[in-house]
């Protein structure tokens, strides 16, 4: 067992790859081991990670069906997953996806072009912070009112779903759910008598095409997209940044070469996702590595840690723009692989270009110490709270 003063998540470090590196290190001592501050056993290794991901009847989601969650996707397994998953299909589509990304990359040079005119920024809570929320009021046609309010739920939301053994998330956790699911309902009783082009459109068209639609339905997917993506997107595109900050040579090369974009980003979503790991719970006695893991108990499957298993990325601390091992688990794997990682790409990308194209200088300052940590800005995530640059 790990004691919770020991434990790597709760350490800090000014790399976002610390955390994976040294999980992997301890996976392959122990491939399998309880960390007290986590309250579960950590699986770590690549292999035994990505078959609990595919494996949902023995590793489920279901725990994230705690009262009203329990009609979202995440808490959802088999047909009825499967039909759900379908709609959110529809919402995603290629010719979808396209419009998005033509709304997104104006909203990209709004947010970081101003940062030309300033010579030192605290990149976090100057552009990236403020990022996402943009995104999804315009997108979803929201009004600006949302603003700071809608951070505030999705937060105590995620803190709840995220840390599932913490009672004392529960109560705020539920009152800010139903304030989020009151003021999102409402939303979409409008869109639904105005049928605007935009996503939240796109959303209820999707539904009726597969004979679903419902307001709670709908309402039930759009609370579900903004707990995926405001503050899980901050953190991405912190860890896409600094990674490149922190590999210079790498952002040389993206600066020179746009179309290295993709394959830093993919880059950076395993060698610094914010995804540090998923709970999950196990529906019936089973093994991994040897180590027994009874029915009714909760295992955290370590992505982190994944991310620098050997066997899966040789020279895994590298940061390669040309790795051929591209595929990684920052966004899950298998049925509840998840469902918004086509907007979450669409964002990094017309954030990290915007930001290159007004910052032709962009690296670290120097005087500034960078922090990583899990938990980072009050989040169930490992990330920073600060991006200190030159530009």
């Amino acid at each position: 067992m790990i004691p919770a003063a020991e434990s790597a998540f709760a350490r800090r470090s000014p790399s976002p790859a610390t955390l994976g590196s040294t999980l992997a290190a301890l996976g392959r001592r122990q491939p399998v081991v309880f960390d007290e501050l986590m309250n579960a056993p950590l699986i770590l290794r690549h292999r035994d990670v990505s078959a609990a991901l595919r494996d949902t009847a023995t590793f489920s989601t279901a725990f994230y069906g705690m009262g009203p969650m329990s009609e979202a996707m995440i808490a959802l397994d088999g047909a009825p997953h499967h039909r759900l998953r379908r709609v959110h299909n529809r919402f995603f589509s290629a010719a979808a996806s396209a419009k998005y990304a033509a709304a997104v990359v104006p909203i990209a040079r709004r947010t970081f072009g101003p940062l030309a005119a300033s010579a030192e920024v605290e990149l976090v809570e100057a552009s990236i912070a403020r990022y996402p929320m943009e995104v999804f009021l315009a997108l979803l046609g929201i009004p600006d009112e949302l603003g700071d309010q809608g951070l505030a739920w999705v937060r105590a939301i995620i803190t709840w779903l995220g840390s599932p053994m913490d009672e004392a998330a529960a109560a705020p956790g539920l009152a800010a759910y139903a304030q989020l699911s009151e003021y999102t309902a409402a939303l979409v009783r409008q869109e639904h008598d105005q049928h605007r082009d935009n996503m939240l459109g796109e959303i209820i068209r999707a539904f009726e095409a597969e004979g679903a639609y419902s307001a709670e339905a709908v309402t039930t997917a759009v609370v579900s997209l903004l707990l995926g993506g405001f503050e899980t997107t901050i953190q991405m595109m912190s860890a896409t940044v600094s990674a490149l900050l922190l590999n210079p040579d790498a952002l040389a090369r993206v600066r020179t070469d746009g179309g290295l974009a993709e394959a830093a980003i993919e880059e950076a979503f395993r060698w610094a996702n914010p995804t540090a790991g998923l709970y999950r719970l196990v529906t019936r006695d089973t093994e991994v590595a040897g180590h027994a893991l009874p029915a009714g108990s909760l295992a955290y499957v370590c992505i982190a840690a994944a991310h620098f298993d050997a066997d899966a990325y040789p020279e895994p601390e590298s940061f390669r723009l040309d790795r051929r091992e591209r595929t990684h688990l920052g966004f899950g794997l298998g049925p509840h692989y998840c469902v918004g990682a086509p907007l979450a790409r669409i964002e990094v990308a017309a954030a990290l270009t915007a930001l290159l194209d007004a910052c032709p200088g962009l690296r670290l300052d120097p005087d500034a110490q960078l922090s990583f940590h899990y938990g980072a800005r009050g989040f169930v995530q490992h990330g920073t709270e600060a991006l200190p640059i030159l530009t």
